[in-house]
């Protein structure tokens, strides 16, 4: 294969600025969308289960997981209903409900998956709750088993494995994944609230805030060993090369700390890196690169720069470089960008469905929307994950989405999905699901081409028939037999 690709070309037109945020421009290609699903409420989640039946599985935050067969199908029958033990959302603007799904990596044979949803509470004297501003709640982790009917989960087998109390409605974060290590990885967002309440001392949030407190839960990812005998006291066994395991000050489960709101996290297909996309206060939004022990800064920290709890609109020209608890380095995002962009980042995940693509091997994610209103939600990549990536507007082929986006799918081959809705609370039946259909112009060959067709396929003939230059394509800058072998190749076969 040539070494040239188009990461390379995105990276010529972007300028790298390095420790800092980035401005978004447009990128080289567009995507097509193509409907999967429509009349959900607020679809967060679209996931498989990995027992190869070709099904997508969409968590809709108002409390069902429905589902999409090989066929295309949305099942009438919800997968799960949870309506009747979450909290009742707010349909104007709610982060609560039901928020994550994972299968378990055996589900195929033992049936287990688990999802994470908000409960009601009273709260405390410093907590008013619903109805209230703050609708303080419960975070539950739970798992469930499939039913004898293998699109109806049994709702009798509901095991609660953890619960958190959150004092505000917001920054639940509710991921749930099974990492390539076969451990289950949870994400709590800081609790809620602007600038982690540390502007307001006497909310529970504590004078540190929960992002820099690492003896709560909250503000952090957890990683859980859910096949062990479960530890005493516990629902699951903390695992023993967990990085904080035996100190005093920490809590055991977690992984890594110092997060605002990590709103949706993946892995690496190739080498199992930790990708978290972590939603911003008043500035900026970044993609993280997540260690064992790691702190990612908040509230010391917003992207890249000083954060003021008191003035959150003006960085500070300096702050700490550690953690006020254990003196532990705050890790820098390998990539961030400002508000002019976006308001609240959704992570995604790296593109591997079609190699024939030049979106092959980039971080594709989202931003929520420009503003509360109107909707107008992106879809961004990032050609890499080592600090040195910029960042490109991925434009659907029709436009603009003019639609908030709520998460990014994936299916069992790969693919990705647009998880989006009209309305700005989980109310209502304008969610819907796209996939994302990219173009499969050969990276290899860097082609001006964003589809493939007759006319691309004479002109690419007739330059290789006259030697014409190729500019970046080969080292020579000419064409060659194997640039002919691919283009003729994906020509015959088409975008899949």
């Amino acid at each position: 294969m040539h070494a040239r690709t188009w990461a390379i070309g995105l990276s010529t037109l972007l300028v790298n600025v390095g420790a800092m945020a980035q401005a978004i421009v447009p990128g080289p290609v567009s995507v097509d969308l193509d409907l999967v699903a429509s009349g959900l409420t607020a679809p967060v989640v679209a996931t498989h289960a990995g027992d190869g039946s070709g099904r997508l599985f969409v968590v809709d935050q108002a409390g069902v997981v429905r589902i999409i067969d090989a066929a295309g199908n949305l099942l009438p029958e919800p997968f799960l209903d949870v309506t009747s033990i979450i909290v009742a959302v707010n349909p104007n603007f709610d982060e609560r409900g039901l928020l994550g799904l994972a299968f378990h990596p055996n589900y195929a044979n033992n049936g287990r998956f688990f999802v994470r949803y908000s409960v009601p509470r009273d709260g405390g004297p410093n907590e008013p709750c619903t109805p209230g501003p703050r609708g303080c709640h419960t975070s539950v982790l739970a798992e469930f088993h499939v039913s004898d009917d293998p699109n109806v989960a049994d709702f009798s087998s509901l095991r609660e494995l953890l619960r958190i109390d959150q004092p505000e409605f917001n920054h639940n974060s509710g991921h749930v994944a099974f990492g390539p290590d076969g451990m289950l990885y949870v994400s709590f967002g800081d609790g809620g609230g602007a600038n982690d309440d540390l502007d307001e001392p006497d909310l529970p949030h504590g004078p540190l805030g929960n992002g820099q407190n690492p003896s709560t839960l909250l503000g952090a990812i957890l990683r859980l060993d859910v096949d062990s005998p479960p530890d005493p006291g516990k629902a699951y066994h903390v695992p023993d090369d967990n990085p904080f395991l035996n100190m005093a000050e920490v809590q055991p489960e977690i992984f890594a700390y110092g997060f605002r709101n990590p709103y949706r996290f993946s892995f690496h297909p190739d080498t199992g890196a930790l990708i978290v996309a972590d939603v911003g206060q008043a500035l900026f939004e970044e993609i993280d690169i997540v260690e064992p022990g790691s702190n990612h800064g908040w509230a010391v920290r917003e992207g890249f720069e000083c954060f003021d709890p008191f003035d959150p609109s003006v960085p500070p020209a300096t702050c700490s470089d550690v953690g006020p608890v254990l003196g532990d380095p705050l890790i820098d995002p390998v990539a961030a960008y400002d508000h002019g962009d976006g308001t609240a980042i959704v992570g995604g995940f790296v593109y591997t469905a079609n190699p024939a693509s030049p979106m092959h091997g980039m971080y594709l994610f989202a931003d929520w929307s420009l503003g509360f209103s109107p909707a107008a939600g992106r879809l961004f990549l990032l050609d890499a994950l080592d600090g040195t990536g910029t960042i490109a507007e991925l434009m659907p082929s029709t436009g603009p989405l003019e639609r908030y986006v709520l998460g990014i799918g994936q299916d069992d081959q790969g693919n990705l999905y647009a998880l989006l809705s009209s309305s700005l609370g989980p109310v209502g039946t304008t969610g819907q699901v796209y996939r994302l259909v990219p173009p499969c112009t050969p990276a290899d060959l860097a082609s001006p081409f964003a589809a493939l067709d007759i006319y691309d396929l004479l002109t690419f003939l007739n330059a290789f028939a006259d030697g014409q230059s190729a500019g970046d394509i080969n080292e020579d800058g000419l064409f060659d037999f194997f640039d002919v072998q691919v283009f003729l190749d994906l020509f015959s076969t088409g975008c899949p």
